[in-house]
């Protein structure tokens, strides 16, 4: 399970190492700093910016999951889900060229919150442009958790940089959530993640559950 860690990236107002924080129509959001401003295509510089912009566009692919996932972790520090989304998630870019910079599917968050979550089992794409994982645990009986609750499926393709969303229909005591994906994606790996989200949406810690990693698989 995706776990949430404070660091240096927590929301912060001028420079720390090469992240420059401030605001934005009251927004917190962050860009990379200009070390060199009479050499701006420094390798160095060039590296941040390429991870910036990496996130950025992970972050427009994931948009419908950030919004419902990381909403609520965006309007608590006065941010936006993508901003949020690149926040979260700076330290699983790595590399340090352009040409190097690897993204860490396996660490990525696409949800936060104290809610339980439900276990999951192994990803089935066995029925042509279908996404299907068991689930396999539905934690009734923990504080907070209903029947109602709401387990949302996300597939991410980056050979597209796009990414689809269940409709939000399964439900904590269900068997199974499952999505379609486009045929574009017939053959092409996905990266696929879980959450859940409070049945009554109470506004409150346990509105959702941090998002877990399911694996990826290749659609048929």
């Amino acid at each position: 399970m995706a776990k949430v860690r404070k660091g240096i990236l927590d929301g912060f107002i001028g420079k720390l190492g090469t992240v420059v924080g401030s605001f934005w129509k009251g927004k917190k959001v962050m860009r990379s700093y200009n070390e060199y401003p009479a050499d701006p295509r420094t390798e160095k510089q060039q590296a941040v910016r390429a991870k910036f912009g990496l996130l950025g566009r992970l972050s427009g692919a994931l948009l419908n999951a950030l919004q419902m996932g990381l909403g609520q972790f965006a309007d608590k520090h006065v941010s936006t889900p993508t901003a949020s989304f690149v926040e979260l998630n700076y330290g699983n870019v790595t590399g340090s060229t352009p040409e190097t910079l690897a993204v860490a599917y396996d660490r990525m968050v696409l949800s936060t919150g104290h809610l339980t979550g439900v276990g999951f089992g192994a990803i089935d794409t066995d029925t042509a442009l279908s996404v299907k994982v068991p689930i396999t645990a539905s934690n009734m009986g923990t504080p907070h958790v209903k029947e109602q609750d709401r387990v949302y499926l996300v597939a991410y393709s980056p050979d597209w940089n796009q990414s689809m969303l269940s409709d939000g229909s399964t439900v904590r005591i269900d068997d199974a959530v499952s999505l379609t994906v486009p045929p574009a994606w017939q053959g092409l790996t996905v990266h696929v993640y879980g959450f859940v989200m409070a049945a009554d949406g109470a506004d409150t810690p346990f509105l959702l559950s941090d998002s877990t990693y399911l694996g990826s698989a290749e659609i048929n």
